[in-house]
């Protein structure tokens, strides 16, 4: 059995790192709407830190680095936003999903995590959905070097030992 206390630490540098990495990308970025989807994307995902902060208690909890790199890549390689999009909806987003859904697993029901799980899985989600919409007139992008940039963003993460998720406990 893991400890709640543990989890909650996890995930919070999780969602942590996604709130200060979208945040401060997102001024950064030249498309408008995308620009507004990326800050909306960042309070939505710092108010589940937040929540996790509380839950945890005092004290520092490392960010994720790899959800930061990601970000950080996304904006350097596509400045329009595009990429920054991309990471979350297809990089990020799914394997705080599966995370999230380990974690509750692992919990059990009864436990106030596993209610802080719950709502952060329904606001990734919805994150999700929003970014469909917000690029949803956006055709493809067939520039090679957009799609290896892309491509890489995957791989960084697989190579960090994120296949498929990042994990409940340290």
């Amino acid at each position: 059995m893991v400890e709640s206390r543990e989890v909650g630490e996890h995930l919070l540098s999780c969602f942590d790192a996604a709130y200060v990495g979208l945040g401060e990308n997102a001024p950064k970025l030249n498309t408008d709407a995308y620009v507004v989807r990326v800050h909306e994307m960042a309070r939505s995902f710092g108010e589940i830190a937040l929540e996790l902060r509380e839950y945890v208690g005092r004290g520092e909890v490392a960010l994720q680095a790899v959800i930061g790199e990601v970000l950080d890549r996304a904006l350097q390689r596509d400045p329009s936003g595009a990429m920054t999009l991309f990471a979350m909806a297809l990089v990020v987003g799914p394997r705080l999903l599966v995370s999230l859904r380990d974690a509750r697993e692992q919990l059990g029901p009864g436990c106030e995590l596993t209610t802080i799980c719950e709502r952060a899985a329904q606001v990734t989600v919805q994150q999700l959905l929003q970014i469909a919409n917000a690029t949803q007139h956006q055709g493809d992008i067939d520039d090679a070097d957009w799609q290896e940039g892309a491509r890489s963003l995957t791989k960084l993460v697989e190579s960090a030992g994120n296949a498929e998720s990042f994990g409940i406990s340290r």
